[in-house]
């Protein structure tokens, strides 16, 4: 049985790093390297982390002073010592089989370097969104969507090294948290890349994940990879200057973006067959990333010029519409009119959503061993005596 290396950054993770642990020392595939890198924690996360070494040998603790993310998961992979290394954070739920399945992928494709997994979405402590089927699991279309947005969710990956050229498995300090969007677009341009289609992980969202904390520097990384890409691909497209609404929202920001997805629709028909759909979806993505963006800094009103000028209201929810046709004289009627669709949204989500416990295998397991690992009161006061 080969071992598998995984590399697990924690950082101020106490509340959820029990469950994280527990999944992965429950996993099927037993040979396993658990990497847990302790990157300055300022909560309990040490104590978690040493208690779980101290009943398991296969979890491997290094603690030292914040250095952030990439520099920890850089450290990841020279600690590492299986030519297979898994990612995973610390505040999601690896189910059972996840390991093995993707281990059976490499199995089966020699030439396979880089796969992911399919996911559920926990929002809140235990309610969870219900997954379809993605849209695209292998070659070529994950190679063409690579050019437009990270195509895996960083915390399935799983890579094998001697399928790479050497150096190519390193995060690159120059696009904070964007650092998974540009690994994989150069793992997927040189190297064959796949995903499964089983969820195999429940991904977490929750106020202190970076995309929630850090949203505007992942978007300048984001915007910043984008252009690179289309120099490289389309160089018809690039060029537009749109990569400036990173720092700032403007109407002239929108405008250049707005020139960008005209561009891109423009060369839709020019194709190759096998890369159409992939194209597509790539477009509509960038569509929808810039004007999410927009959203997001309030200004409807530019939202609305984004739009219009890009010419894809096929992109937006009939609901929204009148919201933002409004907000073109009256910009407080998108800020009203979003905020009451956001309170029908969450209702929704909530609605449609189930217990994680119903999902998760063997979910009972995971979290009795969880209660194992996770710092009774006696211990912490023993800890910080």
């Amino acid at each position: 049985m080969k071992t598998v290396s995984v590399i697990l950054p924690v950082y101020n993770a106490e509340t959820y790093l029990p469950l994280a642990l527990a999944s992965l020392l429950l996993q099927d595939h037993e040979a396993l390297e658990l990497i847990c890198i302790n990157d300055g924690s300022t909560d309990l996360s040490g104590d978690i982390l040493r208690k779980a070494a101290s009943q398991d040998p296969r979890v491997v603790v290094v603690e030292r002073e914040n250095r952030g993310l990439i520099a920890t998961l850089n450290e990841g992979f020279q600690r590492a010592s299986g030519d297979l290394v898994a990612r995973m954070d610390a505040d999601d739920i690896a189910y059972p089989t996840r390991i093995s399945t993707q281990v059976q992928a490499f199995a089966q494709d020699p030439e396979l370097a880089m796969s992911g997994c399919f996911f559920h979405t926990l929002f809140s402590a235990n309610r969870m969104l219900p997954t379809g089927t993605p849209e695209a699991t292998g070659m070529p279309e994950l190679r063409v969507l690579s050019r437009f947005y990270t195509i895996l969710r960083h915390p399935t990956v799983m890579f094998r090294r001697s399928a790479m050229p050497e150096g190519m498995l390193h995060y690159d300090e120059a696009y904070p948290c964007a650092e998974d969007f540009d690994l994989f677009r150069r793992i997927a341009r040189d190297c064959k890349v796949a995903q499964t289609s089983e969820p195999l992980l429940a991904y977490r969202l929750h106020d202190g994940s970076v995309s929630a904390t850090r949203m505007s520097e992942m978007v300048r990384s984001h915007v910043k990879i984008v252009e690179e890409e289309l120099a490289r691909h389309y160089p018809e497209a690039a060029g537009t200057g749109f990569d400036r609404i990173g720092d700032q929202v403007s109407a002239d920001t929108v405008d250049r973006a707005s020139d960008l997805i005209r561009r891109l629709n423009g060369l839709a028909a020019s194709q190759p067959p096998e890369e159409a759909k992939a194209y597509r979806m790539g477009i509509e993505n960038v569509f929808y990333f810039l004007f999410s963006h927009i959203r997001g800094q309030g200004r409807h009103d530019l939202a609305h010029r984004f739009i219009d000028q890009s010419g894809r209201w096929d992109m937006i929810r009939r609901r929204e519409r009148p919201i933002l046709q409004a907000s073109r004289h009256a910009p407080v009627v998108g800020t009203v009119g979003y905020s009451l669709l956001k309170a029908s949204w969450d209702a929704s989500k909530w609605l449609g959503s189930c217990n994680a416990a119903t999902v998760i295998p063997e979910f009972p397991r995971i979290t009795a061993r969880a209660a194992d690992l996770a710092l009774r009161h006696h211990d912490d006061v023993k800890s910080h005596a």
